[in-house]
């Protein structure tokens, strides 16, 4: 071929290093040559890019008053070893919170989180510890399915073949009403359609079942970015010089394994020519091609020249991949509870079990899997060109889909939604049960509580459910409470019959060390009926919700094998889905634990012992009302003379008034909002502080002990010495 010019004419001087090209501006093309530009041998660098914007699936709009995400959305897995989230937090463009060890450090198990609430398609709530169970048995089938990438033979072809065989089994025992068991089944089906999300696949049925446990799962919990994920692309483009990236430039074909030249450089040979689509060519020592997976598939035959090799070629063919579409609806007004941050549909007609003959374009809509509630803006900004581009969409064939949509939440207005009631975690009667059957396959039952209430909150029921196992009672979260009076607590407790008592930091791993040798001393000291010859110990963890079972797994696994996190961990009840999930935490002696979801009493003894159960966040604020939980907080800490708040939210001195001291917060954070108010000259927009921003502020500061260590249960210590004789 004859001589061509680098760079679209601007001919370069031979002998300045070696030739790269890029092809594709994505966020791989443009990591490329950030890579390359570091380094001097490659001065000569260019990026040729199709369309007139680099970032490729990265491209964040600004809309509804917001940041609308068009593409990539959430950074998964966010912790160290993400790329991904080590540039954007060395860009500082995550929150405060997203970089934090403790969310670094959270277990997801690549299982999406709970939604806020969940409907129904004739409108209604679906009950929360139906939506915790169904969850926690579809990700137990899902984790199940993982396990065949170890060498066992896989039973089914694809992991939705695996799971609708073993869904079937297990159905044909449910006992339900016919009406009830259809609900469960259309909730499994929902958690089907999002694990085909996660997957990017149209079905389950696509995706291979013996490979499947290969996909790494990182520590994290899932984070987005407050401006935008577009600002990633940004801060690499901006490193870049201007005229690096050649925009507009679609590649037609790459000419490689070849000889080739140009007049700017005579007498040299390059191995690759890029053709182009409009006749440019660009001459390259080497070419990087970061194109897409379905233009690479579409293009296979001619994109290359000469061709790729046929394993190569062939590799690119039977890759498979799927699309995720987004949708935007705007409501004039929410009717989901503020804090609601994902609403999930649930189609009642619509089951794994049985297949769907109706034409995907009459039905579409029923694979979303729900929807995110976007952060509200209080200023509205006028669309802009690519939001009245989107207009259109309404006389197409999607439309009538979201015409259904529609219809299904004009009536929601008057429905509580189900995350208000009843609290995360399990309740009575179907968690113990589910517990009391695993009795046989354990020695030992350790309890978690917080040490912070070590005398109050424990669920009474499960002495009498858990029979005469030997018991351990491990108080969590030692760094967050005042333990003056540690020997009182030590015992009060065996006055109870608990002389088998660990006060720990799963955070710091402080103590975790004696838990494994007091377990084993209680086993091997006691009866083991049937399993007398088990060489292997198990033990049982239990709790009420959000007091550190799974962070107390952790850290064990951390002491004693070397390993990371098995169980994903949380500031909030109802982390833990999986039912009785085994998991090994020591190898001598060879221990497992059985993780549980928390279970509370059915019965709450007082409203004080409520209160503090809903302060270290074993329910759910809103089940209280934050301003109420706030105003608690207040009087526990005066009472205590535990003046800490002043201190730290700069308070001229203590104060019993919770409407002054949130007041005073909110004014300190910028938590203030605009209210109309009607008067007789008109209306007037008065600045008001934010009092339930505040109030979750306060509680907030207090769980990470920002206002100092505290015991909840002194009246208890001090009721108990007054009645000792």
């Amino acid at each position: 071929m004859g001589a061509m010019e680098w760079s679209g004419g601007q001919a370069e001087r031979p002998g300045r290093g070696r030739r790269v090209l890029v092809v594709g501006g994505g966020i791989a093309g443009l990591g490329a040559a950030q890579r390359l530009r570091a380094h001097p041998a490659f001065s000569q660098l260019r990026v040729l890019e199709a369309t007139a914007r680099a970032g490729g699936r990265i491209r964040s709009e600004r809309g509804f008053g917001g940041v609308l995400e068009l593409g990539a959305h959430w950074i998964h897995g966010p912790s160290r070893g993400n790329p991904v989230f080590e540039l954007a937090a060395e860009h500082r463009l995550l929150r405060e919170k997203d970089l934090s060890e403790e969310n670094q450090r959270m277990e997801t198990g690549g299982h999406v989180g709970l939604p806020s609430v969940t409907y129904a398609s004739s409108g209604v709530s679906v009950s929360r510890e139906l939506v915790v169970e169904t969850a926690s048995l579809f990700h137990s089938l899902i984790d199940q399915a993982r396990e065949f990438v170890r060498g066992a033979a896989a039973p089914a072809p694809s992991v939705g073949e695996y799971v609708r065989g073993a869904l079937r089994a297990l159905a044909a025992g449910w006992t339900d009403r016919e009406d009830a068991r259809r609900l469960r089944l259309a909730l499994m089906h929902n958690f089907l359609n999002v694990e085909c999300c996660v997957s990017g696949t149209h079905s389950m049925d696509l995706v291979a079942l013996a490979p499947f446990g290969e996909y790494t799962v990182l520590p994290g919990l899932d984070c987005t970015f407050p401006g935008g994920y577009q600002g990633l692309t940004n801060h690499i483009m901006a490193s870049l010089p201007e005229d690096m990236i050649i925009f507009n430039k679609p590649v037609k074909t790459i000419h490689w394994n070849g000889s080739f030249q140009e007049a700017a450089s005579p007498g040299e040979t390059f191995p690759v020519l890029v053709e182009c689509e409009d006749g440019g060519c660009f001459p390259a020592h080497h070419v990087i091609v970061t194109v897409p997976l379905g233009f690479l598939k579409e293009h296979v035959d001619t994109f290359f020249e000469p061709p790729l090799p046929t394993e190569k070629a062939d590799a690119i063919r039977k890759l498979g991949f799927g699309t995720n579409n987004k949708i935007f609806l705007e409501f004039e007004e929410p009717f989901w509870e503020p804090g609601c941050q994902h609403i999930q549909v649930v189609w009642e007609d619509m089951s794994p079990l049985e297949d769907v003959a109706s034409q995907l374009q009459d039905v579409w809509f029923k694979k979303l899997i729900g929807f995110w509630v976007l952060p509200s803006f209080e200023k509205r900004q006028a669309p802009r060109a690519q939001e009245r581009a989107a207009l259109p969409l309404a006389q197409r064939p999607v439309h009538q889909g979201l015409l259904q949509l529609r219809g299904r939440g004009q009536h929601r207005g008057g429905h509580r939604p189900a995350g208000t009631a009843p609290a995360r975690g399990w309740h009575g009667g179907s968690g113990l049960k589910k517990m009391q059957g695993s009795l046989r396959l354990v020695d030992c039952v350790i309890e978690v509580h917080d040490a912070r209430i070590p005398l109050s909150g424990r669920n009474p029921l499960f002495q009498e459910a858990l029979g005469l196992k030997p018991h351990v009672l491990v108080l969590n979260k030692m760094d967050l409470a005042d333990l003056k009076e540690q020997q009182k607590i030590i015992q009060h407790l065996e006055e109870e019959g608990l002389k088998n008592v660990v006060f720990t930091n799963c955070v710091r791993d402080e103590n975790i060390q004696q838990v494994i040798p007091m377990v084993r001393g209680l086993v091997e000291s006691s009866h083991r009926y049937h399993r007398q010859e088990n060489l292997e110990y198990c033990a049982l963890v239990i709790g009420i919700p959000n007091v550190g079972k799974s962070s107390l797994i952790n850290a064990l696994r951390r002491q004693h094998l070397r390993k990371g996190k098995a169980t994903r961990v949380g500031g909030e009840p109802g982390i833990t889905r999986a039912v009785m999930s085994r998991i090994q935490v020591c190898e001598r002696p060879l221990m497992f634990l059985l993780d549980t979801p928390g279970v509370l009493a059915p019965r709450i003894q007082s409203v004080e012992m409520g209160l503090k159960l809903a302060l270290c966040g074993t329910v759910l604020d809103h089940l209280v009302g934050e301003e109420t939980l706030a105003d608690y907080l207040l009087y526990t800490l005066n009472r205590h003379q535990l003046f800490g708040y002043v201190q730290h939210y700069g308070l001229d001195g203590a104060c019993d008034d919770i409407t002054r001291v949130l007041k005073h917060v909110a004014v300190r954070l910028g938590k203030t909002h605009k209210v109309k108010v009607l008067t007789g000259t008109g209306d007037v927009n008065v600045i008001q502080p934010n009092y339930p921003a505040a109030a979750r502020d306060f509680l907030r500061t207090f769980r990470h002990g920002l206002l100092g260590p505290v015991m909840l249960d002194r009246d208890v210590l001090r009721s108990s010495s007054r009645a000792d004789p």
